[in-house]
């Protein structure tokens, strides 16, 4: 059960909104942003750990009534519906239909006391515009923020709110299970969700309970949750890049670059994380299978962070230039841990890594710029494209909530950006 991860709730959450005029980078994309906002019309909600996205000129000004107005009208129709039909059946065991009303009118007569209700119920499905994304992690991810933008606006083309649930760690299954707890127990308010699910050894079977007791759309996005389609709930998709993809493609680049610098027993070093392994591990695979004695190292303890790979590159480079060995490429799994690279890189001199080459992976905008201008070491990244996997993610969302037929793995395939 859910309840099987427990952990304390500090309570503290940041809301994140949308920021007129923000910048956008060379290729017209808007530069994501991570603020605090408040609104006293309610455009950004703040409670515990939600932050409601949605823009401002829409919340509450759609002639919508609020949970308690809602509720009290739900009793009245009730009421009133429940009034009819006992009527109806207090005739019918008169016996006055029989002589003085046409039999006709008596099944008129319980479908009419039937609507109000119905209408109820169609009206509250109809009144639910929210749609939660619960992510794996926030800080120092530039990628998450810039999926978050996109999400928001792609569902508010849509007419609905995004409503945001960050976690109190980062990548800790017990923090998305409380997160998802959260979501249960306000599901009224929902018509489905976006999850980017994590630590999926221990969280796979509570994805299922959850998506079973929930009984809405649920899309899963960045880690594929399942092996095989017929493990996937009726109830639920993925949407996204798979690890072994962008793995993949990183080490084809790899490849290519190595082989046209007529690079002789090159090493690679490999920044990553215990998340996403797919991603170094397909990498090597390739740099294995296209260069003859390749060397490569891997360090999975820098957790998608920026400050721990500088930290690790740092040791990293102090150990080379101690045996006199080259860096010749460093390879990061995520752009934030690049940018932490080429930040060490630039502030320790040494002969290992003097022609050293960067690449990563997301396609985040700072990373794109920097490797526009074909100065520093950062040379390539595979590109995630979040505006496309925000508008894919939102249509089969769409389709799902409107009953029509989905594919359950929509993959899509990445590019590699680079210089030049």
């Amino acid at each position: 059960m859910l309840n099987a991860f427990r952990h304390e709730d500090d309570g503290c959450r940041c809301a994140v909104g949308e920021r007129r005029g923000d910048p956008v980078d060379r290729h017209g994309d808007a530069v994501a942003t991570q603020h605090g906002h408040a609104a006293s019309s309610g455009a950004v909600v703040q409670a515990g750990r939600d932050a409601m996205i949605t823009v401002e000129q829409h919340v509450h000004h759609r002639g919508e009534s609020t949970w308690p107005a809602r509720i009290g009208m739900a009793v009245l129709v009730s009421m009133c519906g429940t009034a009819v039909l006992v009527g109806v059946i207090m005739v019918v065991r008169s016996g006055i239909v029989v002589r003085e009303v046409p039999a006709w009118t008596v099944p008129v007569a319980a479908i009419l006391g039937a609507v109000p209700v119905l209408a109820q119920r169609t009206q509250q499905r109809k009144g639910a515009r929210q749609a939660f994304l619960v992510t794996s992690a926030f800080n120092e991810k530039q990628w998450v923020a810039g999926l978050v933008q996109r999400l928001h606006r792609s569902l508010d083309r849509k007419g609905m709110d995004l409503v945001l649930k960050v976690p109190d760690r980062e990548h800790d299954a017990a923090a998305q299970a409380h997160d998802l707890r959260r979501i249960l127990a306000t599901r009224a308010g929902y018509l489905g969700g976006v999850i980017s699910p994590t630590e999926l050894t221990r969280l796979r079977p509570y994805l299922v309970e959850f998506c079973t007791e929930l009984a809405l759309p649920v899309v899963f996005t960045d880690m594929d949750p399942f092996d095989e389609e017929s493990e996937y709930p009726d109830n639920a998709a993925f949407v996204g890049y798979l690890s072994s993809d962008l793995g993949a493609e990183a080490g084809r680049w790899l490849v290519e670059h190595l082989r046209r610098r007529g690079v002789q027993q090159p090493h690679v070093l490999i920044l990553a994380s215990h998340e996403h392994v797919d991603r170094q591990n397909h990498c090597v695979e390739k740099l294995r299978a296209g260069l003859d004695a390749v060397s490569v190292t891997i360090d999975d303890t820098c957790d998608f962070s920026r400050s721990r790979a500088y930290s690790a590159v740092q040791a990293h480079i102090s150990s080379a230039t101690a045996r006199q060995a080259r860096l010749d490429v460093i390879f990061c799994t995520s752009d934030d841990m690049a940018l932490g690279v080429v930040d060490a890189l630039r502030e320790t001199a040494s002969p290992s890594t003097r022609d050293t080459v960067v690449i990563g992976v997301d396609g985040n905008p700072e990373t794109r710029q920097m490797i526009a201008t074909g100065v520093g070491p950062m040379r390539a990244t595979v590109v995630q494209d979040s505006h496309r996997l925000a508008e894919s993610a939102v249509d089969v969302l769409q389709r799902m909530v409107d009953g029509r037929m989905i594919m359950k793995r929509t993959i899509l395939k990445p590019r590699v950006y680079q210089s030049g």
